[in-house]
């Protein structure tokens, strides 16, 4: 069991808190580690600015790594838990295969971000991140988060890693997935609206040359108050979030080491050239067609069992083009014809992002006007909280994964294996766990899953011999 001391001297090395604050709380503590966290927790941070509210001196997230670590006497892997180069981690806000998703808070200058990292597992993956990167810097417009730095981490002793990392602007809002799916379609009003401002970005992004590649809802955020009765659509403004598919406008279809053909997108907004490899700017309107499909039905326009990706290229490239009016009846003509242009077939007969800009202002009700987006504040809680309809109306992602057999069979074996082996700061919310492969992908990160398979796999081909 480490001691104490020790603790302190990462924390403080760490820049969490500082030498005076852990004399002060060590005094009262009496040597108890949870109430000298609870002591730090209730002070405010080092860190804040004094404009309100008040954060927490530890967030949840802070004091469930540093009790795991001290327990399980990994030290040594707290530093990264806690800070990555001159980034403080408050909270985590997401994890995949490729890396995690944190909320964090930048020293100098002092400000709020949000970090992505990625660990440099294939040169393929670190090449996309940094395209990524690169896109982000060339891009300024208000639906668009700003991008703030690319870097590779350091370790504690400033040596580069093979992890690297992205900063940029925190968006305090809700995922429009996520709001669709608790207070169910939105009026068309704020649809247009988010539109308008989304194809604003994406002509930003098409005249500097790239193709986002995956607009879907996931990676948008809603900012301002959900709509409702007394909300006016100029209340709130939609963002553009992520950018780990982008490529170059020209490019041909990515290929892995053995020459065949890598499909990047998601199978129920992608367009049918894009199942082929080729992308180019009308692919994101294609998409961004489907997206306010689901804003405004809350479905995808072609639904298939068990996310068939052959019916899915079927649908997209053979199927009938989806009607908004029959799902909401209250959809103006003009709207749901414009939503079929821009899921033509023939990227040629969806236009531009600057032509359906003008086309979509027009059919806007008087007074909803695109402005600039709502500035994003900077509170010290990551994940806001919607104001949800009655319960009966919330309809969870992992519930619908839930009717699939497998997944049923498969998730008490995952949360089991979660729970032995990625600690507990580290795991999603209940209820927000990633879809399946991303899950595999997180355990198989830790080193003890691959000892035990390894060593499994071992033991396998003994028996056989």
């Amino acid at each position: 069991m480490p001691r104490l001391s020790e603790l302190a001297d990462v924390l403080i090395e760490c820049r969490v808190i500082s030498k005076t604050q852990w004399q002060q709380v060590a005094r009262t503590g009496g040597g108890d580690l949870d109430r000298i966290l609870a002591a730090l927790a209730d002070d405010p941070p080092g860190w804040w600015d004094g404009k309100p509210p008040v954060p927490p001196g530890l967030t949840e997230y802070q004091r469930n790594a540093i009790q795991a670590r001290f327990a399980a006497g990994e030290l040594d892997g707290l530093p990264r838990d806690l800070a990555l180069n001159h980034f403080l981690l408050l909270d985590k806000l997401g994890q995949g295969g490729q890396g995690e998703v944190y909320r964090g808070r930048q020293l100098n200058p002092p400000r709020f971000a949000a970090i992505k990292t990625l660990i440099r597992d294939t040169e393929t993956r670190r090449r996309r991140f940094e395209q990524e990167a690169r896109t982000m810097i060339k891009i300024r417009h208000p639906a668009v988060a700003r991008f703030y730095l690319y870097e590779r981490v350091r370790d504690a002793a400033g040596e580069p890693t093979d992890e690297y990392l992205i900063a940029m602007e925190l968006v305090t809002g809700t995922e429009l997935h996520r709001l669709i799916r608790v207070d169910g379609p939105v009026p068309w009003p704020f649809a247009v609206r988010w539109v308008v401002e989304l194809l604003g970005g994406l002509a930003v992004i098409h005249r500097n040359g790239f193709i986002h590649r995956d607009m879907k809802p996931e990676n948008v955020m809603v900012v301002g108050p959900p709509p409702g009765p007394d909300i006016s659509p100029d209340m709130t403004a939609a963002k553009l979030l992520d950018f780990g598919a982008v490529t170059r406008a020209g490019g041909g279809p990515e290929e892995d080491a053995t020459g065949a053909k890598i499909f990047l997108g998601t199978m129920e907004y992608a367009p049918p050239e894009q199942w082929t490899g080729e992308v180019v700017a009308a692919s994101d309107l294609y998409a961004l067609g489907g997206t306010l499909f689901f804003m405004l039905t809350g479905r995808t326009p072609y639904q298939k069992a068990r996310r068939d990706p052959v019916a899915y290229r079927n649908s997209h490239t053979q199927d009938d083009l989806p009607d908004l009016r029959e799902h909401d009846p209250d959809v103006p003509t003009a709207v749901n014809q414009l939503f079929q242009r821009m899921m033509s077939k023939d990227p040629a007969d969806r236009g531009t992002a600057a032509e359906l800009i003008d086309e979509f202002q027009q059919l806007q009700p008087r007074g909803t006007g695109v402005a600039a987006a709502p500035p994003s504040p900077e509170p010290p809680r990551s994940r806001p909280v919607p104001a949800a309809k009655p319960p009966t109306q919330v309809k969870s992602p992992k519930r619908d994964e839930l009717k699939n057999p497998f997944y049923r069979a498969m998730d008490p074996i995952l949360a089991l294996f979660e729970r032995v082996f990625i600690p507990g700061h580290l795991r999603p919310p209940p209820g927000e766990e990633p879809v399946l492969h991303e899950r595999l992908a997180a355990l198989l990160r830790r080193p003890l899953v691959l000892l035990i398979l390894a060593a499994g796999l071992l033991l396998l081909i003994l028996w056989a011999w």
